[in-house]
């Protein structure tokens, strides 16, 4: 199928073809046709420059219906944009700070909870939502920062913990309205802010389209640990039941895989504030259905700041012999 770039580039070959050439004759035919069409006195007008381009269009438009051009229209049978296809991506200019609740996320995955599977060697997954922008969709709450997580969907009431306080800035650039209360850019402004139950802070939750999304606590604008904070602070799993890390492989044996947590926790040194996302992540899947995500460089953990600890990896290559 050609396509129309390409038809287009044939049209003087196609008039050729068709015996048709863009000049005074082809004009008149073609008034001439209109006229007599809608009742009118056929009209004896005179060739310019200025009335060419109308002409060329009528022969677009001629031609194009003889060979089947595509439909041009946003939505057209033929189009490749359609209704149903088109992008979902909103934008807001940087510095609008308008909540729109109910609107969807753009970038975020389909609904459904990520379960931990066996491979031998699984593939790279991540269970962040992606960005809206600069930024990705987070929760700060007092300076802490958490990111929406895909999985679970949707977090049950009977996870729900304190109630934090609610949204009372919402705005597209969070890093600058300061550490004061709780600010999103997701979260529309007024709706509440939960703890989840057992997590001691490393996870909250709070309504997102209608539904109680999970947020894990993670980095954002050099902002990480705060006061004696550790790993374990902001990584509560020591409920864990299987882990997952790309390319190596799958832990399925709760009682190993949290022999493997408690490895990481014990040993893993803090390196900086900052984080960034690889191809690489190990997901940790919790007995309460919350599945939480460090991205992975080497062995460097990243989530909320980066974290070294070889022992963990040299435990988790021994585990899968």
């Amino acid at each position: 199928m050609k396509s129309v770039e390409e038809r287009l580039r044939q049209l003087p070959e196609i008039a050729e073809q068709t015996g048709m050439e863009a000049g005074e004759a082809l004009k008149r035919r073609i008034l001439r046709s209109a006229d007599e069409k809608e009742g009118k006195p056929v009209r004896n007008v005179s060739f310019t420059m200025r009335r060419l381009v109308p002409v060329m269009c009528a022969l677009v438009l001629i031609v194009g219906a003889a060979f089947g051009l595509p439909l041009l229209t946003k939505g057209g049978k033929d189009s490749a944009v359609t209704q149903e296809n088109m992008p979902l991506v909103t934008t807001i200019a940087a510095g609008q700070d308008q909540a729109v609740p109910g609107a969807q996320l753009a970038l975020d995955v389909a609904p459904g909870s990520i379960q931990i599977r066996s491979s031998s060697n699984p593939s790279y997954r991540s269970i962040w939502a992606r960005a809206n922008g600069a930024n990705f969709p987070l929760i700060g709450v007092n300076g802490r920062y958490y990111r929406l997580l895909t999985a679970p969907s949707s977090v049950p009431g009977s996870l729900l913990g304190e109630n934090l306080g609610s949204v009372n800035v919402f705005t597209s650039e969070p890093a600058l309205a300061g550490n004061g209360g709780i600010v999103s850019n997701t979260v529309a402004e007024g709706e509440t802010v939960y703890a989840v139950s057992g997590m001691q802070g490393a996870v909250v939750a709070a309504r997102v389209n209608g539904e109680m999304r999970a947020f894990q606590r993670v980095s954002f604008g050099d902002h990480a640990l705060i006061g004696s904070e550790n790993l374990s602070s902001t990584l509560r799993a020591n409920r864990v039941v299987a882990l997952e890390l790309t390319g190596v492989g799958t832990i399925q044996d709760a009682e190993t895989a949290r022999y493997l947590m408690g490895i990481l926790t014990d040993n893993a040194s803090f390196l900086r504030s900052g984080s960034s996302e690889t191809n690489t992540s190990l997901l940790i899947q919790l007995d309460n259905g919350v599945t939480l995500q460090l991205a992975v460089n080497g062995e460097r953990l990243m989530a909320c700041g980066t974290w070294a600890c070889p022992e963990f990896f040299e435990a988790f290559q021994e585990a899968m012999q």
